[in-house]
């Protein structure tokens, strides 16, 4: 049944979180000791860098004053950072009348790129991230690569594009995790800076506390993830929530860096991926605890929260597992919840998640049969983090508010700036029918493929992204997609390992070759992806539009492929791995390849031409990617 009240909008994005290589591995829980275990505190310094410090990084690397008013500073080189070199060849306009400009690459220009050594790329990346004291650093160097394959998803070619460094950060030998522990640079093969961020406290030793044993860990973490899940010991880390200063003064509402537990959960997504990453308080005397009571009378939804313990101010933040929560913040909320037509019976689940001064988290929830009747619940001591023009949205981790934040941020950001959102569908309400191709009785022409962009969060493996329930099957694989033969052009899957290279060859191509036709851009992640409590979502749009900081223009709008990596290299944690695939046509007349790498959104600069498969050989000539470390 089509949804005529609703505005047509989309963009997709699916996730799944864990850690990921010997980068990012904390330290390995042992035997439970026999001795109390403590951990030290970090007390926050200085939220981030000031207004005179960011100057001073700007003219040392050469770039533009890049500074954010949280005291974060991310300069993308919008020219040259993953950018593959492109000629304009023509004009037209897609389906929906919007105008097009077709670009082809400039194979003299890509061939003339060249990158400096790893060893150099690290001397200058030292030279430049000036980390505080007292952080270790564990170092990653890589490439952002240009892969070339043909229509069967053959592998061609490979080139790199940069050269890259980024920080895994630690304090006193543990790994800190979180969007307050980045830092990355990227060089140009004459050395010069592409892409610079950097978003770190300045902290030092407080006192020592008491933690719990990675046992008493393990027992919340089944509470977060249920009985059902085989778990691992969790391991120690810090978290650094995302930074708070104002106006860039380095003075923010964090006052510690606490020690916490990562969650290590083995559950199967179709393959041995793993989903991990969630977060237990490791000094519980600190955190909050949320009490939630909630009532529903078959329409509206009602609910209250109380906390106690933890450190003031605290933030509350509601989900619903059906609607998006438009009004956040209070101890109360009420709502309408929204049922599908296409549903009979269903549960609502309404949960609150309690965030105090210092990035501790505590979150409860209540289920209500058809939103009618009353509950109540006590909170988790833990559950922050976990891995993994016309818009769309849906997620289908509605317990997980990392997971909200990620489809509220985009969805704020996009009706900012103007461009609707057709649909929101969250939780048991997020079906894989609305992403499956019409032609095979699925409803993307009513929802996915009826807009431009979709966004997904959710969980994923190399074959494909979950939903919570059965409709048809609660998995979307290469087989049930064909996108972009109605309108959608971007789709962003913010989910573990969806176009991971699992054979050295880059087998995704083949993978999602059918899955191509018309779509512009498919974005999503080779490795495992963190949710980021915070939001990627509002990130990610954010890097469509241009950015200003008090009386400068800080960065103009990036291209849908840089908006994607530039999210993912602020946010995800180094040793992440981002990719960008396109499709692409060969022209015999100049020897070249048209794609859709440069595409921006629209109003914000050039977009390409819908790339169909050949109506002969039904298929495309080509695939390119564009990938790179976080």
């Amino acid at each position: 049944m089509p949804r005529t009240t609703r505005k047509r909008a989309a963009l997709v994005f699916s996730m799944a979180a864990a850690t990921t290589g010997a980068v990012l591995a904390p330290l390995s829980a042992q035997a439970a000791p026999t001795e109390a275990l403590t951990a030290t505190v970090y007390q926050v310094v200085q939220e981030g860098l000031t207004e005179k410090q960011a100057e001073k990084l700007a003219r040392k690397a050469g770039v533009g004053n890049a500074l954010r008013p949280d005291g974060s500073f991310a300069f993308v080189d919008k020219a040259r950072f993953a950018r593959v070199p492109t000629r304009e060849i023509g004009k037209g306009v897609d389906e929906r009348r919007g105008a097009t400009v077709a670009e082809e690459l400039d194979l003299s220009k890509l061939d003339a790129i060249r990158t400096i050594p790893q060893d150099e790329a690290l001397r200058k990346a030292r030279q430049l991230l000036a980390v505080p004291q007292g952080y270790g650093i564990l170092a990653s160097v890589g490439h952002t690569t240009l892969d070339h394959s043909n229509g069967d998803g053959k592998l061609l070619s490979s080139r790199n594009l940069d050269t890259t460094v980024s920080y895994q950060l630690t304090l006193a030998g543990v790994p800190v995790i979180g969007p307050g522990a980045k830092a990355r640079a990227s060089f140009a093969g004459d050395g010069s800076v592409v892409q610079l961020g950097q978003s770190v406290r300045e902290v030092k030793a407080d006192r020592k506390v008491d933690i719990i044993t990675p046992q008493s860990a393990l027992k919340t973490c089944t509470q977060l993830y249920g009985d059902g899940v085989k778990q691992s010991l969790p391991t120690l880390g810090y978290y650094a929530p995302a930074l708070s200063a104002v106006r860039a003064t380095g003075k923010g509402s964090v006052n510690s860096l606490l020690p916490h537990y990562v969650c290590q959960p083995q559950t199967r997504l179709g393959t041995d991926d793993k989903v991990q990453g969630k977060l237990v308080a490791a000094a519980p005397q600190l955190a909050p605890t949320v009490e939630l009571k909630a009532s529903g009378d078959g329409r509206t939804v009602s609910a209250a929260a109380g906390v106690t313990g933890g450190t003031a101010p605290f933030s509350y933040n509601w989900s619903s597992s059906s609607v998006a929560i438009e009004k956040q913040g209070g101890e109360q909320v009420r709502y309408a919840g929204a049922q599908r037509p296409e549903k009979g019976d269903f549960t609502e689940t309404v949960t609150v998640t309690v965030t105090d001064a210092n990035g501790l988290v505590s979150t409860a929830h209540v289920d209500l049969v058809n939103q009618k009747g009353e509950g109540s619940a006590s909170g988790v001591q833990g559950g922050a983090g976990g891995s993994f023009a016309s818009n769309g949205i849906e997620q289908t981790v509605d317990e997980w508010q990392c997971a909200q934040d990620s489809a509220n941020g985009f969805k704020s950001v996009m009706q900012s700036k103007g461009h609707s959102v057709a649909f929101d569908w969250r939780g048991n309400s997020a079906f894989e029918k609305d992403f499956k191709d019409h032609k095979q009785n699925g409803w993307d022409d009513r929802y996915v493929d009826d807009v431009d962009a979709q966004w997904y969060t959710g969980h994923g493996w190399s074959g494909g992204f979950t939903f919570k329930g059965n409709h048809d099957d609660g998995n979307i694989t290469p087989a049930d997609a064909r996108w972009g033969d109605r309108n959608l052009e971007w789709l962003q899957l913010e989910s573990c390992q969806v176009l991971k290279d699992t054979n050295g060859k880059n087998d995704y191509f083949g993978r999602w070759s059918q899955a191509f036709q018309g779509l512009h851009l498919l974005n999503g992640f080779d490795t495992n992806a963190y949710c980021i409590d915070g939001g990627t979502g509002r990130r990610f749009a954010n890097y469509l539009f241009p950015e200003t900081f008090l009386w400068w223009t800080t960065r103009d709008a990036l291209t849908v492929q840089q908006a994607w990596a530039s999210m993912a290299n602020d946010l995800e944690p180094a040793g992440v791995r981002w990719r960008s695939v396109s499709p692409a046509t060969y022209r015999a007349a100049s020897n070249s390849w048209v794609t859709n790498l440069g595409d921006h959104y629209w109003g914000q600069g050039n977009v390409g031409p819908d790339i169909r498969p050949n109506a002969t050989t039904d298929r495309l000539d080509g695939f390119f990617s564009v990938s790179g470390l976080s």
